[in-house]
């Protein structure tokens, strides 16, 4: 019977752990998404565009794009707006106020383009 009380024991405290393991957010806790931005010269070989400012609203999030001309941004689920101003040689810039809904554990992608190549 000792025997038979140990195993039960055993299972009920595995099945414990494994299930704490496994749960590993808190209740409440929302999953992320995520806003890839690139921007992108409309020249034909699509020239990536360096250190542009962006900006996500609500919430203020801000960045610049890398050296590829792409940003990523983690957010909570929900819609959004991705604002930035792109060089764009005659009218002086574009600005960008595009929306985006991201959902949990996705990304949402937004390509922005540049003109007449400004690097």
């Amino acid at each position: 019977m000792d025997c038979l009380k140990r195993f039960i024991y055993t299972v009920g405290i595995g099945s414990l752990l494994l299930f704490s393991v496994s749960c590993n957010k808190e209740p409440g806790e929302t999953t992320k998404g995520i806003i890839y931005v690139s921007v992108v010269d409309n020249d034909a070989e699509k020239t990536p565009v360096p250190d542009v400012g962006i900006v996500i609203s609500p919430g203020d999030i801000t960045g610049k794009t890398n050296a590829s001309g792409k940003a990523s941004f983690k957010v909570d689920p929900g819609g959004y707006y991705v604002d930035a101003d792109v060089c764009c040689i005659g009218p002086g810039f574009i600005q960008y106020h595009e929306p985006v809904t991201v959902t949990a554990d996705d990304t949402a992608e937004v390509t922005l383009s540049a003109c007449l190549r400004c690097l």
